[in-house]
């Protein structure tokens, strides 16, 4: 029998959702709160020395995180000054992350599906752009189902200096679990190009509601509308990666 692979998760998105979720064109979205807090981050960015031209045209918060730190790297910046500049545009990230698990619930079927992949054999990891301190407060809230407790460990944007779509946080957790096979659940556009980098297989949970061409782009080995889809599809990806195996 082929050893499962390491089943990877994203939190926001995938196990939890925000109730009223803002609308979203391909990647984009113009929720007003976001808006708002992108261009905090982007002062914050200008007032460490960053030209603004590194992230005027970013229009979402991990691109101006990753592109702030590379700026900094690639300039001279000290190891204290790196230190304030994120610190300081972790701020408005916080504020956000706070404001939309406010809102967020559990997907329903994610704790059942969870147990029944854990009872087949699957291990689980979690790579999560949240803080730890949210994540912390997620997975163990009785709210939603102290979902953390099935994780047998976790990546999140504290622990790396680059995030998702960044492949860091992938192989940071691959390097926790001694791991190269894996597969990635998540919801958007960051969680398909980091798993692409990092050389993983890809499964969609459409719950921005993609259209087809955007799903195309994204080229996911599978898309699934419910967590609670996750475990035929695994089944179905265990029997072709039997049969590719080689027989003796």
């Amino acid at each position: 029998m082929v050893e499962r692979p390491l089943l990877l998760f994203d939190m926001d998105g995938t196990l939890i959702f925000l109730e009223d979720k803002p609308e979203y064109q391909g990647f984009s979205t113009n929720y007003a709160s976001y808006i708002s807090l992108r261009q905090q981050m982007k002062i914050v960015a200008s007032s460490h020395g960053v030209p603004i031209d590194e992230y005027d045209g970013l229009n979402r918060m991990a691109h101006i995180w990753n592109k702030t730190r590379a700026y900094a790297e690639s300039h001279g910046f000290n190891e204290i000054g790196i230190k304030a500049l994120m610190n300081a545009i972790n701020e408005p990230f916080t504020q956000q992350e706070s404001a939309d698990h406010a809102r967020s619930v559990l997907i329903p079927g994610t704790i059942e599906t969870l147990v029944a992949l854990q009872n087949d054999g699957y291990l689980f990891g979690m790579v999560t752009n949240a803080s730890r301190m949210a994540y912390k407060r997620i997975s163990e809230s009785t709210e939603f189902g102290r979902f953390g407790k099935y994780f047998l460990d976790s990546i999140t944007r504290d622990d790396c200096d680059f995030i998702k779509p960044d492949p860091e946080p992938i192989h940071r957790i691959l390097e926790l679990f001694g791991r190269s096979d894996f597969i990635y659940i998540g919801d958007s556009n960051h969680d398909a190009e980091a798993t692409r980098a990092a050389r993983g297989i890809f499964i969609l949970v459409n719950t921005r509601g993609y259209n087809d061409e955007t799903i195309k782009m994204l080229a996911p080995h599978a898309v699934i509308h419910s967590i609670t889809e996750l475990p035929q599809i695994l089944h179905n990806l265990a029997r072709e990666l039997e049969q590719a195996q080689p027989r003796n």
